[in-house]
C-alpha cells in the first residue's frame, strides 16, 4: 500500500492472510477462539442449539457465556478449549465440563457431568449484516403510490437472501449483496402479462434505507423503514412460578426470526408477530415425544416487555427487559513519531484487486489476516466484512494508522480489526494464517526470513510485486478499468497478484 516514486506503476497495499500456526507444540494456536459460536448438540434424540461467547481481556485471560450462563475456568491452550458450566435450578445447581478442539474454524467437543456425556459441535457465527430486516418500502410509479415489503435474511455462512412483495405480487430476487454500506440485488417482477427485470441499490443507515430500482426504460426512487426495530435484540425474561422466578431469554434477529433461550438451550420461535405494541410468539418445548406448546402474548413499552405465557400447565406472568450490549471499550491507540521514514509512499490498492487477493488467499473461518503496510486499512476492513475473520493491519506511519482507524470505525468492524503502528521487519508473524503485501520486490525479499518461519500452509499474497527466489503457486493478471476506488490513476489499469504457500519452492 505504498510505493517508491521511481516505480511509476507500483502500489503498496498487501492483502492476504498467512495460515499461521505453531512452530513448536507449546506455541500459541494459529486460530483465535474469541467470538460468538453457534453450538449444536443432541439430547434425548432432539437437537439443541446454543450460543457460546468467548472474550479475551486486556490481560489475556478468557471469559465466557453459554447462553445466559457465565462460565468458569475458561482455558484455550494449543487447539484445546476447556471450561466449566454451572447450571442452577431453584436452590440446586450442578456443573458440566466442556473439553473440545478448534481446528479449521470448527469447534468439536463433549459436555460431561455425573449425568452423562453429549457431543457438541460449533461453528463461528458470522456478524449479522446491517441489511438484514423487514423493510417497509415506499415508491411511486407514475401517479400511483406503491408500498412493498422487503425481507432480507442471512444464511449461517453469511450469504443473504431477499423477498420483495407488493400489491403486484412477489418478485424473484437474486444476487443479493451488501458491501460498503450498500444493499444491491436483481429483481424480476410481473405486471399484468409483462415481465421486467430491474437492478436495485440502496444505502442502509441504521433503520432507514434509501435507493433506486431501475432498468433501461426507467428508474424509481425507493425509501424504506426497518419494521420492528424496537423489538430486535436480546431480552431477559423473568417468569413467575409457584417455585419462585425463572430467568430465560428471547433473541430477536433483524428479520424478526427469533429464539427462546431457556437453561442454555435455544428453541426456534414460531409465529413471532408485532402488531402495534402487541407482541406474540409460540415455542414448542420438551424432549422426544414429550413436548408442549407455549404461547406468549404481551405488550412492548420501550425497553420493557410485559405479558403472559400460557402452556397446558396454566398461565404465568412474564416481565422482560432489553439487554443493551455495550461495545467493548476500544484499546487506546497512542500514535508514535515514526522511528524511521517509510520504505515506500502510500498508494491504495483498487478494491477489485483487494477482493481478488483475498479470494486467491482462500480466506476461511478461523483465519487471521495480517496486512503488512496497511495504508488506509482497505484490505483488513474487507477481510472482516466479507469473510468475518479477524485481521490486523500494520504500518509505521502515524498518518496511515489514523486513516485505518477511521476506516475501521466507519465500517463498524472494531470487533474484528486491529490496527498497530509497527515496523513490519521486526514483527512476529506467527499468529497470522494469511499475509498480504503491497511492497517492492526488494522489501518482499527482506521479509522472507520472517515469512519462512510461518507454519506450512500459510498463504502469502502480494499485489504487483514478486518475491525473488521464491516460486509463486499463482500468478494472476487482471484489468480494473473503471474501478473508481483507486484515487491514484497514474499507475494504469493492469495489475498482477502473486501467491505463495509456505514452504515455498525455490526458483
Amino acid at each position: 500500500m505504498r510505493q517508491n516514486t521511481r516505480h511509476k506503476r507500483t502500489h503498496l497495499v498487501w492483502a492476504m492472510l498467512v495460515i499461521l500456526a505453531i512452530a513448536v507444540p507449546q506455541a500459541l494456536a494459529a486460530e483465535d477462539i474469541s467470538g460468538e459460536w453457534e453450538l449444536a448438540s443432541e439430547f434425548n434424540g432432539r437437537q439443541m442449539l446454543s450460543t457460546l461467547m468467548i472474550a479475551k481481556g486486556a490481560d489475556g485471560a478468557l471469559t465466557g457465556k453459554w447462553g445466559s450462563t457465565d462460565l468458569s475456568n475458561v482455558k484455550f491452550e494449543g487447539e484445546k478449549l476447556t471450561f466449566v458450566r454451572t447450571m442452577k435450578f431453584g436452590d440446586q445447581e450442578f456443573s458440566m465440563n466442556f473439553a473440545g478442539t478448534l481446528k479449521d474454524g470448527k469447534l468439536a467437543g463433549t459436555v460431561s457431568s455425573d449425568r452423562g456425556e453429549s457431543t457438541v459441535n460449533g461453528t463461528r457465527r458470522k456478524p449479522e449484516s446491517p441489511a438484514v430486516g423487514q423493510w417497509d418500502l415506499s415508491y411511486r410509479i407514475g401517479d400511483r403510490d406503491v408500498t412493498a415489503k422487503l425481507v432480507v435474511s442471512q444464511k449461517p455462512d453469511g450469504a443473504l437472501d431477499a423477498k420483495w412483495t407488493s400489491q403486484m405480487g412477489e418478485s424473484t430476487i437474486s444476487n443479493v449483496k451488501f458491501q460498503d454500506g450498500k444493499l444491491s440485488f436483481t429483481r424480476k417482477a410481473k405486471f399484468n402479462d409483462n415481465e421486467f427485470e430491474m437492478t436495485f441499490e440502496a444505502t442502509v443507515q441504521g433503520n432507514k434505507l434509501t435507493g433506486v430500482s431501475k432498468n433501461d426504460q426507467f428508474e424509481v426512487a425507493v425509501t424504506g423503514q426497518r419494521f420492528g426495530s424496537a423489538l430486535i435484540g436480546k431480552w431477559e425474561l423473568t417468569t413467575t412460578t409457584d417455585q419462585g422466578t425463572r430467568t430465560s431469554a428471547l433473541i430477536v434477529r433483524g428479520d424478526l426470526s427469533g429464539r427462546y433461550e431457556s437453561f442454555g438451550g435455544e428453541i426456534p420461535v414460531k409465529d413471532l408477530k408485532l402488531e402495534g405494541n402487541q407482541v406474540s410468539f409460540k415455542v414448542t418445548m420438551g424432549f422426544g415425544d414429550q413436548t408442549q406448546e407455549r404461547e406468549f402474548k404481551g405488550t412492548l413499552d420501550g425497553k420493557t416487555l410485559k405479558g403472559q405465557i400460557t402452556s397446558p400447565n396454566g398461565t404465568r406472568e412474564v416481565t422482560g427487559k432489553k439487554i443493551e450490549v455495550a461495545p467493548a471499550p476500544a484499546a487506546e491507540v497512542v500514535l508514535k513519531p515514526m522511528a524511521r521514514q517509510p520504505d515506500v509512499i502510500f498508494v491504495p490498492t483498487p478494491q477489485a484487486v483487494v477482493d481478488k487477493m483475498l479470494e486467491l488467499a482462500e480466506v476461511k473461518p478461523g483465519d487471521v489476516v495480517y496486512d503488512l503496510g496497511c495504508g488506509n486499512g482497505r484490505i483488513v476492513v474487507t477481510a472482516a466484512k466479507k469473510y468475518g475473520v479477524k485481521a490486523v493491519g500494520f504500518d509505521i506511519n502515524p498518518v496511515r494508522i489514523q486513516e485505518s482507524l477511521e476506516n475501521v470505525k466507519e465500517n463498524h468492524v472494531e470487533g474484528l480489526v486491529t490496527i498497530r503502528q509497527e515496523d513490519i521487519f521486526t514483527l512476529d508473524l506467527s499468529q497470522a494464517s494469511v499475509i498480504t503485501l503491497y511492497l517492492l520486490p526488494s522489501l518482499n525479499v527482506k521479509l522472507m526470513p520472517q515469512l519462512a518461519k510461518c507454519k506450512p500452509g500459510t498463504r502469502i499474497v502480494s499485489h504487483d510485486f514478486d518475491m525473488r527466489g521464491a516460486k509463486p503457486v499463482v500468478v494472476y493478471k487482471m484489468n480494473v478499468e473503471g474501478d473508481s476506488s483507486d484515487e491514484n490513476t497514474n499507475y494504469g489499469p493492469d495489475h498482477t497478484i502473486y501467491k505463495w504457500v509456505v514452504p515455498w519452492e525455490d526458483e
